[in-house]
């Protein structure tokens, strides 16, 4: 098989991009960096989550031609992440709330097969024929809605704004951070390798036109937040319409919707990160 139509995005929603959108002759993958919550940089003046994704984005570069397994070479990003990120910050005291993590989507070309590892909100769409299927974990979504939920409350009720209501809500959002890779949480991208196993990972066999759409919750907004578009029309409106477009579309909402009024959200505007892909017989990446 080949791929017949590639479009790859990664726009930034402020100053500093924490996200990565990335593909070479092995593989593609996304990562959707969330930096501590401490308000403080530990490694990186601009970001530590942007210092994280940008690891993990050459790491990937890299890896991905050797063979073996993604679980392979997830286990062993993080295990290589963690000693460097300990010999940086050793003389420092840090809390739980200072490590930067990141969702991320992986995948990987095998002969007539994509091979997938998926942790967090970072959302894997397949269609084959008419059938979709998508790959992520839905748990931080949920914990993220309570929050939104809470903060609109806030705003309809006592005229708060979205960056008042977000501060006010900080200990529920310090609270659900705090479930960063433990049972009773969700499980994401971090510096713990038990992350390995609870992450999705599988084998999709391609057929003559099957189709992949990787999108940031920045880019997946559109369906999952600003009702656009149906999920399960995304990947078709992609392909007709593309992400360049799609992406113009997404920040116009958000310009109409700058206060956070009928959307509450963390800010106006996330990183926002997509890669389509359609793949057909007899390829080679």
């Amino acid at each position: 098989m080949k791929i017949k139509n590639r479009q790859i995005l990664c726009r930034p929603g402020t100053h500093v991009n924490e996200d990565v959108a990335n593909m070479n002759e092995y593989g593609a993958w996304v990562l959707d960096g969330a930096t501590g919550l401490n308000k403080k940089n530990i490694v990186d003046q601009e970001s530590d989550a942007k210092w994280f994704v940008t690891w993990w984005d050459r790491y990937l570069s890299n890896q991905l031609e050797k063979n073996e397994s993604l679980l392979e070479i997830m286990e062993k990003g993080i295990y290589r992440i963690k000693e460097e990120f300990s010999k940086i910050t050793k003389e420092q005291a840090l809390s739980k709330l200072d490590f930067p993590s990141s969702s991320i989507v992986v995948l990987k070309w095998h002969e007539e097969e994509l091979e997938y590892f998926s942790l967090g909100d970072v959302a894997l769409m397949v269609q084959k024929e008419e059938k979709i299927q998508t790959i992520m974990d839905e748990k931080i979504t949920r914990l993220d809605e309570y929050v939104f939920d809470s903060m609109k409350k806030l705003m309809m009720k006592e005229k708060k704004n979205m960056y008042e209501a977000k501060e006010i809500m900080m200990d529920l959002i310090i609270k659900n951070r705090l479930l960063k890779n433990t049972e009773d949480g969700y499980w994401i991208l971090g510096f713990n390798e038990d992350a390995v196993k609870k992450g999705r990972h599988g084998k999709i066999k391609t057929d003559t036109n099957t189709r992949v759409l990787i999108a940031s919750d920045g880019f997946s907004a559109l369906s999952d937040k600003y009702d656009y578009v149906n999920r399960n029309e995304l990947i078709k409106i992609v392909e007709n319409t593309g992400v360049e477009k799609l992406y113009h579309t997404l920040r116009h909402i958000e310009e109409k919707d700058a206060e956070g009024i009928l959307y509450p959200r963390f800010k106006k505007s996330d990183d926002a990160s997509a890669i389509y892909l359609n793949f057909e017989s007899d390829y080679r990446c």
